[in-house]
């Protein structure tokens, strides 16, 4: 049987060729499609590796990664890399650590395993690993809000594309990961684009989950392009793929299905569905808690401050706000924090409480400006001048009564 027969349409022979001579491990999906093709069982295919194997506990890290255990592989990488190995383990063990620790929403280790992933793997000159570490390492980074982030996964999708063979998979996700940043950025239309190319590299072969993260994003992109409908309809479906994922593969509750309900929390109180976007907050909340995650809570808080001030609620707005920003603080996260400081001015702004309006937007100017978030700067300046203009129009009103 030829390679071109043995690839299908489903891979290309380059990628069986690489499979072949060891440059690239198969994915359970390619080893799956090549034994099928040849007509044996996928072992095989495969040399039977050894207790201690490089292969087998590479293995064993990349099936816990698919089944989405991230504290086992968290913990186990760790054991291999204080173990110490061969140069491919001990690689694989922080590429993987690293992974496990961004599932779990702790990126600042996350960043420093990935970016020793990608060191070693250069080192052994596997240049398809050092691009998917680089990626995740990108993704990390704007977990934690670091603007080095897009810079980062432009230059892991360039080498990617550099390389053949190259997986739709693999690239499907660097895509993916880039309209993710590029949406928290609030560049909504690129990252929108990044999101649609990321469909179409992968085709027709998809897994629910990526799937779901690619409607994820979508929606909010269209929410920062004020398209509040298509928002809406495509988180709808996201959280259903969600769902779907979690009733056939039962796994810990992770991060996106409770990102994706704080999302529609978020689009429903813009929808002005007040009380259907509390009961998603909520849920977001607890879906965090039960997934043991901290970080991001902020961002849902934050947003049910904000659904506060509109009920005019602004004793419990102030409590949601400020448990944000000490949330926010306490993992580093200063682009949140800066929004929370933003809110928290127009909530003392509201209640004419002018000193506390005038420092909370002065600690929102500092943060940003430290951060070199400039394009941010010029947000928090237009919700200061509407305070001050609203501070204006109320002395003006008093000054007519009293006249």
């Amino acid at each position: 049987m030829s390679l071109a027969d043995v690839a299908g349409r489903e891979l290309t022979r380059q990628a069986v060729h690489l499979i072949e001579s060891g440059k690239v491990r198969p994915t359970a999906r390619s080893l799956s499609l090549i034994a099928s093709r040849l007509g044996v069982p996928e072992a095989a295919l495969l040399p039977p590796p050894g207790p201690d194997s490089d292969q087998r506990v590479i293995g064993d890290l990349e099936r816990l990664t698919e089944l989405q255990d991230h504290v086992a592989v968290r913990d186990q990488a760790r054991r291999l890399i204080a173990l110490g190995g061969t140069p491919e383990r001990t690689a694989f063990a922080h590429h993987y650590a690293g992974r496990a620790l961004y599932a779990l929403a702790e990126p600042v280790e996350a960043v420093v395993h990935l970016r020793e992933a990608r060191d070693r793997f250069e080192a052994l000159r596997n240049h398809w690993w050092a691009a998917e570490s680089m990626d995740w390492e990108a993704i990390a980074l704007n977990m934690q809000e670091d603007p080095k982030a897009l810079r980062v996964g432009r230059r892991a999708l360039r080498r990617y594309r550099t390389l053949e063979p190259r997986r739709p998979e693999t690239e499907a996700r660097i895509l993916e990961h880039l309209g993710t940043i590029c949406y928290v950025r609030r560049d909504y239309e690129r990252g929108r684009d990044y999101y649609e190319e990321a469909l179409e590299v992968e085709g027709g072969v998809r897994e629910l989950t990526r799937i779901a993260r690619v409607y994820h994003g979508m929606a909010m992109c269209h929410h920062g392009l004020r398209d509040l409908r298509t928002a809406r309809e495509l988180l709808f479906k996201a959280l259903t793929l969600y769902e779907a994922e979690q009733r056939i593969a039962p796994a810990p509750m992770r991060m996106d299905r409770p990102r994706a309900e704080a999302d529609m929390g978020l689009v429903l109180m813009h929808e002005g569905e007040l009380e259907r976007a509390e009961q998603f907050l909520r849920d977001a909340l607890d879906h965090y808690a039960a997934a043991g995650i901290e970080r991001l809570q902020s961002h849902t808080l934050l947003t049910l401050g904000e659904l506060r001030q509109r009920q005019r609620r602004f004793d419990q707005a102030l409590d949601f706000v400020i448990e944000a920003i000490d949330c926010a603080l306490s993992h580093g996260e200063m682009l949140t924090a800066a929004t929370g400081y933003r809110q928290l001015g127009e909530l003392y702004g509201a209640r004419a409480d002018h000193d506390l309006a005038d420092s909370a937007f002065q600690r929102a100017f500092g943060m940003l400006q430290e951060a070199g978030m400039e394009e941010r700067v010029g947000e928090v300046m237009q919700a200061y001048e509407r305070v001050l203009a609203e501070r204006r129009e109320a002395r003006r009103r008093s000054r007519t009564v009293s006249a």
